[in-house]
C-alpha cells in the first residue's frame, strides 16, 4: 500500500470503508515502483494508478477484475492566478482537456 497522505491510499481508503470492509495493509512503500517491485517479487497484490504501469511491467503484472474497481479519481492542473503560461504549459493544458478523457480507465482496459 501507498503511505499515508497518497491519492491512491486515499482512494482505496475511502472504497473500502464504503463497502463496510477492513483493509489489512501488509506492507507500506512509497512509490509505485517499490510496489511493482514487491508484487513481481510475490509479495502480495496492490492497488496501482492504471498510468503507473507500462508495457513492460505487464509482462510480469496482471490486472484483476475487481468487483467496484477501476476506481475513478480527481485531478486538476493548477497555476498562479494571474501568471502568464508559457506556450508549453498552455500545451500541456490544452492536451489534458483533449486527451484526458482517453486515459480513463473505461477507455483503456478492454
Amino acid at each position: 500500500m501507498r503511505e499515508r497522505g497518497s491519492g491512491t491510499r486515499i482512494a482505496v481508503e475511502q472504497r473500502f470503508a464504503d463497502a463496510g470492509l477492513e483493509l489489512k495493509i501488509g506492507m507500506e512503500l512509497g512509490n509505485n515502483e517499490s510496489i511493482k517491485q514487491g508484487i513481481t517479487g510475490g509479495l502480495g497484490i496492490a492497488v496501482l494508478s492504471l498510468h503507473t504501469l507500462t508495457s513492460g511491467d505487464m509482462n510480469e503484472l496482471t490486472v484483476l477484475d475487481v468487483q467496484g474497481f477501476p476506481i475513478s479519481w480527481q485531478w486538476y492542473v493548477g497555476h498562479p492566478r494571474g501568471k502568464r503560461l508559457s506556450i508549453i504549459a498552455r500545451t500541456f493544458i490544452d492536451f489534458m482537456y483533449e486527451e484526458g478523457p482517453l486515459l480513463l480507465p473505461e477507455n483503456v482496459l478492454d
